[in-house]
């Protein structure tokens, strides 16, 4: 049979099989194998191709500090827009210091104890601040005393002797003052502006006088500590209206 397959005869009973392939049937084995062989050769470079890719993409990340995500930071450090920083927000930094810039930066005047803080502050809120002292001011163990109230002259209207309102309420404030000092003596001087005749001012800054004196007894102020007089226009100081006002007055003198 190896003849005849050498001399390219088919041998017996080998039919349609043999001729499919063109071949005897030891030479189809042998080029079976050179076959697989070929292939196997053939899956080693690809192989060896794909690891090479795959070590290639691994090495061509972001180079630092940039980065895609923290693994891309040293320990310790966290990917922030990109870039490697040290803290993210100030619970990334130890205490006492906040996360400026994506950098951990001391906190001016911080502490955590009194330990902390220079003399005459305490700690409060992580913040040294001045200590507030306990001491309640000392009060002042002597009573003020007020000053003692003084005797008002009262005004009166142009050639008038009656009381206005404003005059009475002048008399009242001078009648408490006299009871509280316990003034023994009081004199009441009339005055007039220089507009009349002299006598006429004189009689007139008397009755003035006498008027304010009855109504002090009336108000409890004893009729023999009080006493009246008039200068009329003699003291008389103005020259326009605003200023006579001044002039026509009462005086209290205390004796």
């Amino acid at each position: 049979m190896a003849n005849l397959c050498q001399e390219g005869i088919w041998p017996p009973g080998d039919g349609s099989r043999g001729r499919k392939f063109g071949m005897c049937p030891g030479r189809r084995a042998k080029l079976a194998g050179l076959m697989r062989e070929e292939s196997f050769m053939y899956r080693i470079p690809m192989i060896a191709l794909s690891a090479c890719v795959a070590l290639l993409a691994a090495a061509c990340g972001p180079t630092y500090p940039n980065c895609d995500n923290d693994e891309n930071c040293h320990q310790g450090e966290y990917c922030v827009n990109g870039q490697c920083q040290a803290c993210r927000d100030d619970n990334d930094c130890p205490a006492g210091q906040s996360c400026n810039a994506g950098r951990c930066d001391p906190i001016d005047g911080y502490c955590s104890s009194a330990a902390d803080c220079p003399d005459g502050q305490e700690c409060q809120g992580n913040r040294c601040v001045a200590t507030q002292s306990m001491e309640m001011p000392m009060a002042d163990e002597t009573p003020s005393t007020p000053p003692p109230c003084s005797l008002s002259p009262v005004y009166f209207d142009f050639d008038a002797d009656n009381l206005s309102s404003g005059t009475r309420d002048a008399i009242q404030a001078n009648a408490r003052c006299i009871q509280e000092r316990g003034i023994a003596r009081v004199h009441l001087t009339g005055y007039c502006d220089p507009r009349g005749t002299e006598e006429y001012n004189l009689a007139l800054g008397d009755r003035r006088a006498r008027n304010v004196k009855r109504f002090l007894v009336s108000l409890g102020v004893s009729r023999r500590s009080v006493s009246a007089s008039s200068v009329g226009e003699e003291m008389a100081t103005g020259t326009s209206e605003s200023s006579w006002s001044r002039d026509r007055r009462v005086d209290f003198t205390e004796r």
